[in-house]
């Protein structure tokens, strides 16, 4: 399961953003660390993230730091296609010829003998 992690941060400076990142980075399961430089937060996406290992890891470093969030996050794979939307006409050619199967034609063999001694014929 995909959970996205916000995290309150003291970023002042660069130094400190890239600190932090560097922190979030380490830990097992992240898959992607942004910072919102506005809000002042760092946002750690990942599968299987332990959020308290991380936020002792990010404590020691940022001692005011605190969790914003914590959410799941879908896939993109399972969103619902739009009713609206029609669907597009497929662009095969609308006619298509039967396909055409052929059978062997058997033919019976016959044999002639030339034996005179046959008392059959």
């Amino acid at each position: 399961m995909k959970k996205k992690i916000v995290i309150d941060l003291p970023l002042n400076t660069d130094q400190c953003i890239s600190k932090a990142m560097q922190i979030a980075v380490r830990s097992p399961g992240v898959i992607s660390v942004n910072i919102d430089k506005e809000k002042g937060h760092l946002v750690v996406i990942g599968i299987g993230v332990d959020f308290f290992r991380l936020m002792h890891c990010i404590r020691r470093k940022f001692k005011c730091s605190r969790i914003v969030s914590i959410e799941e996050v879908k896939p993109e794979d399972q969103k619902k296609p739009d009713p609206d939307k029609p669907k597009e006409p497929c662009p095969c050619p609308s006619i298509c010829n039967p396909c055409v199967q052929y059978y062997p034609i058997c033919q019976p063999v016959y044999e002639t003998y030339d034996n005179p001694t046959c008392s059959i014929m």
